[in-house]
């Protein structure tokens, strides 16, 4: 008894592939393959989009933190502050009124000394405001500058892949080559580090605030520590959550760094443990 293949195995319909076969018309017979084939143009357009999504994507975190940078360097407490490790020249230049009224003045029979300029020692609390004011204005400097070299390099990066190549085959192989460097040289791991440059700013300059609060008010320092640690502590605890329950919203590319640190901690461990055996 004979089998209809074309009832257990229909043609597909041809209204189906319709519009792909407008935009990428079939190869000649033989043609498959050639440098100029149908396969190179579907790769160059579906790579295309998958860079665009993946350059649109770094491109807004950049923005981000382009724009929460801003936000501390528009401040200029920080810039303020160095007059704490200055010398009080209105309070020197009224102590040293006193001395000349006095000196003048008869009842005062012995002279009294003139303020001295040397030996002018900051207190150790101005001290520790502008080490740590001007530690997280550092780090927000050096992350403003590395997300602009990060931006250019990503425009170089989709302005090499405009670029026309001979053939389509040839435009992949380029492609392969300039996205496999991205990889290699860790541009997605070096951009989510730039949080973590901004987290560390961000937290010099509350534990400055701190400090410069404590002798100022106390009841002002006590309010500002309590949503310091309370900010601090979602902070942390939205970070870490991800390692222990993989269906947490909370994630964040920092996470990818604390997986790669847990795993090599983990693998240092057992090789302590099998060569101790």
């Amino acid at each position: 008894m004979l089998i209809d293949i074309t009832e257990r195995y229909p043609a597909p319909n041809p209204e189906l592939f319709t519009e792909f076969e407008k935009k990428y018309p079939p190869d000649a017979h033989g043609e498959e393959a050639s440098p100029n084939a149908r396969v190179w143009r579907v790769y160059r357009d579906r790579v295309t989009e998958l860079d665009d999504d993946l350059l649109e994507g770094w491109h807004k975190t950049l923005d981000v933190l382009l724009i929460f940078v801003c936000a501390p360097l528009s401040h200029s407490g920080s810039l303020r502050s160095y007059k704490g490790l200055q010398p009080d020249y209105s309070e020197i230049t009224a102590r040293g009124v006193v001395a000349l009224l006095a000196q003048s003045n008869t009842s005062f029979t012995a002279p009294l000394p003139i303020p001295s300029f040397d030996h002018v020692e900051a207190s150790a609390r101005a001290v520790w405001i502008n080490a740590l004011w001007f530690a997280s204005l550092t780090l927000a400097l050096i992350d403003a500058l590395l997300c602009i070299l990060v931006k250019q390099w990503l425009v170089e990066y989709a302005s090499k892949q405009r670029q026309p190549a001979a053939s389509g085959q040839k435009w992949a192989w380029r492609h392969h080559a300039f996205r496999q460097g991205l990889d290699k040289w860790g541009i997605g791991v070096f951009i989510s580090s730039l949080s973590v440059i901004l987290y560390g700013a961000l937290y010099l300059f509350l534990f400055g605030l701190l400090v410069f609060l404590f002798d100022l008010d106390r009841r002002l320092c006590v309010v500002s520590m309590g949503l310091t640690i309370l900010i601090g502590s979602l902070h942390l605890v939205s970070v870490f959550l991800p390692l222990w329950f993989g269906d947490c919203p909370t994630t964040t590319p920092v996470l990818t760094h604390l997986r790669w640190i847990e795993a090599f901690s983990k693998y240092m461990v057992m090789r302590i443990w099998v060569y101790s055996i």
